[in-house]
């Protein structure tokens, strides 16, 4: 292999493959970054067996090849490169890399050792959508995944495509988000995506930009841009049905400013530090809402904020990490939460004027409190 390659694509390309390589791997391939320059074009590829990264950039190439080198090593003298190009030369068992004055020897691994990476077959079923808005329903909705592996199911994020609309919903039992986007070319079908590669996904689709192309196929999605490719198993076995988990009426519903509520609850919640489960308490009257929490070798807070309440009075006590991740995920200027009593699960969602806003819906369920 002999190649000359722009040293800013380069970087990039090392960077994105490695983003799949593992700290810890049972098998050593698995820790490496497979290159293979042909045609004009090298492509960087990498997995961790559930998740693969590949992506391909223009070199000009003097003798084509392929090699396998260490992940991290490649990425940590990449990240230190001067501004040069990169030259690269030598058989697949060592290497000599290059850039400005700086040379390096590394030794390859064994190229066989590398497993296959499936690439989307050419007729699976696609759809195509903005990438920022991708990134956005991805970080409102994992945030509610279960990061229990004993319970595989939850840990992942529900990907139901029909009528145009792409619907992402995820749930630890404790909570569950939905949200749905408008495809701008649609496909139909199901994914259940482990919450770690999809958030992977909408990390590197909030760092391209542009369109998104998904490509749904039995046993794994990938999710293309432009020329880079990230594809991950899908997890077996059948989410819930959270549809049904949402409520069909509400007796109470309070609209109040998400910025004082959420600087309200992080001040009243330090009190819940140290102690597990302390919830934090919400009593809605006439015109506010009063939060307290009390921690019996702390000591207790409280603190009140004026809110708008169509309905009858409760209090109800929730988990503050999971309620503050909720309020985080809407984005709003202000929130509406729906609720029926002191013991029902509330939900959460976006409260404004304009038409476009994220049609979040954020269940949370109560804590009893003694």
């Amino acid at each position: 292999m002999k190649l000359r390659a722009d040293r800013a694509q380069f970087a990039d390309a090392v960077s994105w493959a490695t983003r799949t390589v593992a700290g810890r791997v049972t098998l050593p391939a698995l820790s490496g970054v497979l290159l293979e320059a042909a045609d004009g074009k090298l492509t960087c590829r990498a997995t961790d067996l559930e998740v693969a990264a590949e992506i391909t950039i223009p070199v000009s190439i003097d003798r084509p090849g392929r090699a396998l080198l260490p992940g991290r090593l490649l990425a940590q003298l990449v990240a230190r490169f001067p501004q040069a190009p990169v030259e690269i030369d030598g058989e697949p068992d060592r290497l000599q890399i290059s850039c400005g004055r700086a040379t390096f020897h590394v030794r390859g691994m064994q190229v066989e050792d590398f497993p296959t990476l499936a690439s989307p077959a050419e007729d699976a079923s696609s759809g195509v959508l903005p990438a920022d808005a991708f990134a956005r329903l991805v970080g409102q909705v994992a945030r509610a995944a279960s990061t229990d592996e004993g319970r595989p199911v939850l840990t992942g994020v529900q990907l139901h495509a029909e009528g145009g609309l792409l619907t992402a919903a995820a749930t630890d039992s404790y909570r569950l988000a939905v949200r749905s986007l408008a495809w701008d070319q649609a496909l139909e079908g199901d994914a259940l995506v482990p919450s770690r590669s999809l958030q992977e996904a909408a990390k590197a689709a909030g760092e391209v930009g542009g369109s998104l192309t998904i490509v749904l196929e039995e046993g794994q999605v990938s999710f293309l841009f432009g020329d880079r490719r990230l594809t991950t198993k899908l997890i077996e076995g059948t989410f819930p049905n959270y549809r049904a988990l949402l409520p069909d009426a509400h007796e109470t519903t309070v609209v109040i400013e998400r910025t004082p509520l959420v600087e309200a609850l992080q001040r009243v919640a330090i009190v819940a530090m140290g102690q597990a489960n302390t919830p934090v308490s919400l009593t809605f009257s006439d015109g506010s809402v009063e939060l307290q929490a009390t921690n019996q070798e702390m000591g207790d807070a409280a603190e009140a904020l004026p809110a708008d309440l169509d309905g009858e009075g409760l209090t109800i006590a929730f988990n503050p990490a999971f309620l503050l991740a909720g309020l985080e995920a809407t984005g709003t200027e202000r929130i509406r939460i729906e609720l029926r009593d002191g013991l029902k699960p509330a939900v959460l969602h976006p409260e404004t004027d304009d038409e476009h806003t994220d049609d979040l819906t954020y269940l949370l369920m109560p804590m009893r409190v003694s």
